[in-house]
């Protein structure tokens, strides 16, 4: 582009003047730099105000905006006026460096939501805000990954104290075996389970009432306890 002359840096992208026209390079293609037909975009540039006649796409992926003076004689009321200055070409690439993080962050929240379903009901709303996870579907399938671990508890539990009492006992592991230390042992046995299982039946009626961000892993316990420090305090 020899014919370019007075070139000069906004952030990373680069004026060319051209003429009586500018010519505007960018890496990024900026959806309100729009060609109009009718009401046309203001581009405030050094006290200047241009409009967009023309938009090109290289080979190196950069975008280049041709644009032409606003003259006053034209007595026409733009679409919308951008102050074109290094700040405009910030705060761009800072909403391009979110878009682009969010949107590869996305795919493993969205494969990991089971996970975030434990989190509490404040975090999960965040993520929902800001990368689209949906708080209450997350939350279900926790649910049903917590029913899981409870089954998987109980039958440990149950193998484990048949296999302490038998060795107690000198014994092979058999039902009599198992039952007999179910019995002995129930209380510690009933424990883990249980508080697992209420656990459950607290976060399934928060999504039964339909809160928009339902509650986390044992969220009840801690909001029981903050309860009970602020009534005394």
């Amino acid at each position: 582009m020899d014919d370019c002359a007075y070139p000069r840096n906004v952030g990373r992208d680069v004026i060319l003047r051209k003429g009586e026209q500018l010519v505007v390079c960018s890496k990024m293609d900026m959806d309100e730099w729009e060609v109009g037909d009718m009401r046309k975009t203001a581009i405030y540039i050094n006290d200047e105000y241009w409009f967009i006649i023309g938009k090109q796409f290289s080979s190196t992926g950069e975008v280049r905006y041709l644009l032409d003076p606003w003259h006053d004689a034209m007595r026409e009321i733009p679409r919308r006026v951008i102050r074109y200055d290094e700040n405009y070409v910030s705060a761009r690439d800072e909403v391009e460096k979110a878009r682009r993080l969010e949107s590869s962050i996305y795919p493993i929240l969205h494969i990991l939501r089971g996970l975030i379903g434990f989190l509490p009901s404040g975090v999960k709303g965040k993520i929902e805000d800001k990368f689209g996870v949906s708080a209450r579907g997350a939350t279900i399938i926790s649910i049903f990954i917590e029913l899981l671990l409870f089954f998987v508890l109980c039958v440990w539990l149950i193998y484990a104290f048949g296999v302490f009492y038998a060795s107690q006992q000198g014994r092979f592991i058999y039902a009599a075996a198992v039952i007999e230390a179910l019995y002995k042992y129930i209380p510690a046995f009933l424990l883990p389970p249980l508080i697992l299982l209420i656990d459950i039946a607290m976060r399934y009626g928060s999504y039964l009432r339909e809160e928009v961000n339902p509650l986390g892993a044992f969220e009840w316990v801690w909001a029981w306890i903050w309860r009970r420090l602020v009534n005394r305090y």
